[in-house]
């Protein structure tokens, strides 16, 4: 291994370009970020091909529902062209959209990435390559990064024979919050599938002999209350660090949520929206983000890792802001909406009882 030298990753969150016509300047404002960083990664939450193919029957009736029959209707090649040139290394194709358009959009998805130069990680074309890691070098060191996703459709999840996501399902019960009392409310339980978490945990062990960091991505959580952090996802970070993750970077809920660390370990449970351009919305509001979904699709977290003697020595949080154009924007200290962002990373990290500490800057207290 070559001599090291200190390196900086840079997480986002998703990346959504629902559209055959992709803005030429989506990236003009973090293209330089994004360039300059040693490593990038994001979440590719869409599917792109060249023609819409093969819409998983799971899902078919979704469009018949929105009567818009290309809702779901795979991006242009176009964009994951852009992500290349901005300067993405790695991406996450483990969430509850890549398998939209079919299997034949999915891997075409997949092909996509690798011509751009761009690294897939988190599906494939069976379950076992699925679960192959993302390796990048860089100053030395070794990066390496898995990803999976408890947000799908039934079918989505790649199995032995066919393609697909990672998953990381959950079960949710109810059990009687008292034996000798009848008609009481019941608790209600959200936890992880054991053999979806015993086989990523087996994927971080064997990674870990082989790089200096391991990245987690996982696509989960809580949308409709945005602050809350469920159970399974508690669950699933601790034993992930425990068997040698360094950092957790997660998306899937469009609010921002808050975060923790563990044993040292960062724990990031939802950055939100990177960039997000969606085609249907045009003809509902100027904006081209539907408007529902203003507020938490306007902005979004990144994140700015430190990595020195093959430790990771710093996490900064960073605002991002879409506004309405779904163009992202990394914002710096005194900029519009920075306070406002950071500020609402505390709030939420206090709502759901996590132990996280940032400063003025967005710099999370390791401990």
């Amino acid at each position: 291994m070559s001599a090291r030298s200190p390196l900086e990753l840079l997480a986002v969150g998703d990346l959504q370009l629902m559209t055959r016509e992709p803005p030429a300047d989506l990236f003009d404002q973090v293209t330089p970020a994004l360039s300059a960083a040693d490593v990038t990664f994001g979440n590719c939450e869409w599917p792109y091909a060249e023609e819409a193919g093969d819409t998983h029957p799971v899902e078919a009736h979704i469009n018949d529902d929105f009567d818009k029959g290309d809702l779901f209707a795979p991006g242009a090649p176009e964009s994951i062209r852009m992500m290349g040139r901005a300067g993405f290394d790695v991406m996450s194709i483990a969430n509850n959209h890549t398998m939209h358009g079919g299997y034949r959009a999915f891997l075409r998805t997949i092909s996509l990435l690798q011509e751009s130069g761009i690294a897939p990680v988190g599906g494939g074309i069976d379950i076992a390559a699925a679960r192959q890691p993302a390796i990048i070098e860089r100053n030395g060191h070794r990066i390496g990064f898995l990803a999976c996703t408890s947000g799908f459709l039934p079918g989505a999840h790649a199995g032995r024979r066919t393609p697909g996501i990672v998953p990381l399902r959950r079960h949710t019960y109810a059990e009687n919050a008292s034996w000798d009392n009848w008609g009481v409310e019941p608790d209600v339980r959200t936890l992880v599938n054991r053999d979806d978490l015993d086989a990523v945990i087996e994927g971080v062990k064997t990674l870990r002999s082989q790089v200096d960091i391991v990245v987690m991505s996982c696509h989960w959580g809580i949308l409709e209350h945005p602050s809350a952090i469920a159970e399974y996802q508690r669950e699933a970070a601790r034993a992930f660090i425990d068997a040698g993750v360094d950092l957790i970077v997660s998306q899937g809920p469009l609010p921002i949520k808050g975060f923790e660390v563990y044993r040292g370990k960062a724990i990031l449970y939802c950055m939100g929206k990177f960039a997000m351009i969606s085609p249907w919305s045009r003809a509902e509001t100027p904006s081209g983000i539907s408007a529902p979904l203003l507020d938490e699709t306007s902005r979004g977290l990144a994140a700015s890792v430190t990595i020195a003697e093959g430790a990771i020595t710093g996490v900064r949080v960073r605002p991002v802001f879409l506004g309405t154009s779904g163009r992202p924007k990394l914002l710096e200290p005194g900029d519009p909406h920075y306070d406002d962002i950071l500020a609402l990373v505390a709030e939420r990290t206090q709502a759901a009882n996590l132990n996280g500490r940032i400063d003025a800057l967005g710099v999370i207290d390791l401990g």
